[in-house]
């Protein structure tokens, strides 16, 4: 088996897929350290001579972003700032308005169908590895699961929702992940992580990275990928446990 095949166990349409790169994503709350975790993996698995692929899906799968930027806007000063510094405008996805949430509903629909486009896409020839940065999962921890018709609308989205290959979710404590952006309520942050934690009932098969150090979550994630890409050779599996 050359370095670039992928085993079918843990592709969910088996050979449909086998020509896409591996798909790996990141999601957790603002402030988790997902940035720096995808830059060490990607330079990581660059060393090692693959070529990766980094998509964010505000900027290449998010349908109409700079509609969805004013949906619930507000001006907020940057924390931390100076009596100066300027007002900016942040979407801020904790106003939780009925009609609001019914209109970011439909647009995670028109997302999903954008995902599959984007997946499409991109073929093996290009990249062996597509690392993104959030996925359809960070737009369905703003939808409140607790009710059974959201229930099941986020089943069907994650019916039509292309699975990646390894799906992580950065766990952190929201206080710490607050003091590094405090963009949002503290309040807010708590019940972000909660509903994070909470897709594992509807995905289990989402991977969530504890909380510690940052060289500890490296290791994790490059632990699961030894696991996950089954055909990474013994030279490299070697390597796993040391970030450059």
């Amino acid at each position: 088996m050359s370095r670039h095949e992928i085993t079918g166990a843990h592709r969910r349409d088996g050979d449909q897929n086998s020509a896409r790169p591996f798909i790996i994503t990141f999601s957790g709350i603002d402030g988790a350290g997902k940035t720096t975790q995808i830059e060490m993996l990607r330079a990581h698995l660059s060393s090692q001579g693959y070529r990766v692929g980094l998509f964010t899906f505000w900027d290449h799968v998010a349908v109409l972003p700079n509609f969805r930027s004013g949906v619930g806007a507000t001006s907020v000063r940057r924390i931390p700032a100076s009596p100066l510094s300027p007002l900016v405008v942040k979407n801020n996805k904790h106003v939780r308005n009925w009609y609001l949430s019914l209109a970011r509903s439909h647009l995670y629909a028109l997302d999903v169908g954008r995902l599959r486009r984007v997946l499409a896409g991109l073929p093996r020839q290009n990249y062996d590895f597509v690392i993104f940065d959030r996925y359809v999962y960070d737009q369905l921890a703003n939808i409140s699961s607790s009710r059974r018709i959201s229930r099941a609308y986020i089943r069907t989205l994650l019916r039509f929702t292309p699975r990646p290959d390894l799906a992580l979710i950065l766990d952190a404590s929201p206080t710490e992940a607050f003091a590094r952006k405090p963009e949002y309520p503290l309040d807010f942050m708590y019940r972000y992580r909660r509903a994070f934690l909470a897709l594992q009932e509807l995905i289990p098969f989402l991977t969530i990275v504890p909380s510690t150090t940052v060289d500890a979550v490296a290791n994790y994630i490059l632990s699961e990928l030894q696991n996950t890409y089954r055909s990474i050779p013994s030279d490299l599996s070697a390597q796993l446990a040391d970030v450059p």
